[in-house]
């Protein structure tokens, strides 16, 4: 069991990283859109397809103004439910109130790719919280909730599980089989190298 020095230890580590993340937020000049004006999030493509995006009224607490589509997944010591994605994507928010969209990631090298994930890219919903996933040195793209069936109608199915096999720490391949579903207690969380292309799954249950 580790003793509360060890635990303090490990938060005081988890909170330089993030402070890290935090001090290299600098705002882009260039904001990127789609030709009918949506925002484009480098590492969460399918963004407005996604139920991290709240379809509703609100105002954004990072810049006042009135909007019909927020983010209320953050993680900041100040309490913070609605943010706007103009100041997600622009780095004000994360600036302004010390703050993060994504809970964890696997590791990358380049500290500026740190920053664009963890401060300018809204995470998604899972049971235990998000994990993102790497490939190629660089984060991937979440591509969206998957279950069996979407991985077999995408013609991916055995090409993921034989990547996500390839790592010890998953789930037995024949509990996938039975249990995973996009909307279930068990549900698939699929990712794209921006790179090489190769699909990698996230796995987690309630």
């Amino acid at each position: 069991m580790e003793s509360e020095a060890d635990l303090a230890g490990q938060e005081s580590v988890e909170s330089q990283k993030t402070t890290e993340v935090q001090e290299s937020v600098k705002i882009p000049e260039e904001t990127k859109r789609t030709a009918d004006g949506k925002l484009v999030f480098k590492y969460h493509p399918n963004l407005y397809e996604d139920d991290i995006l709240i379809q509703g009224e609100g105002v954004c607490q990072c810049c006042g103004r009135a909007v019909h589509e927020y983010i209320e997944n953050v993680y900041s010591p100040e309490d913070v439910d609605c943010i706007c994605l103009e100041c997600v994507h622009s780095g004000e928010a994360a600036e302004k109130f010390k703050a993060t969209f994504v809970e964890d990631a696997e590791p990358v090298s380049d500290s500026a790719k740190r920053t664009e994930l963890f401060c300018r890219t809204p995470g998604y919903m899972a049971w235990q919280g998000e994990y993102w996933l790497a490939c190629c040195d660089d984060y991937c793209q979440y591509l969206g909730r998957v279950g069996m069936k979407e991985l077999e109608e995408l013609g991916i199915k055995d090409e993921v599980l034989k990547e996500y096999a390839s790592h010890d720490d998953g789930y037995p391949l024949e509990v996938l089989e039975d249990c995973l579903y996009k909307d279930g207690d068990m549900s698939g969380y699929l990712f794209q190298c921006c790179h090489c292309g190769k699909y990698r799954l996230q796995v987690d249950a309630s």
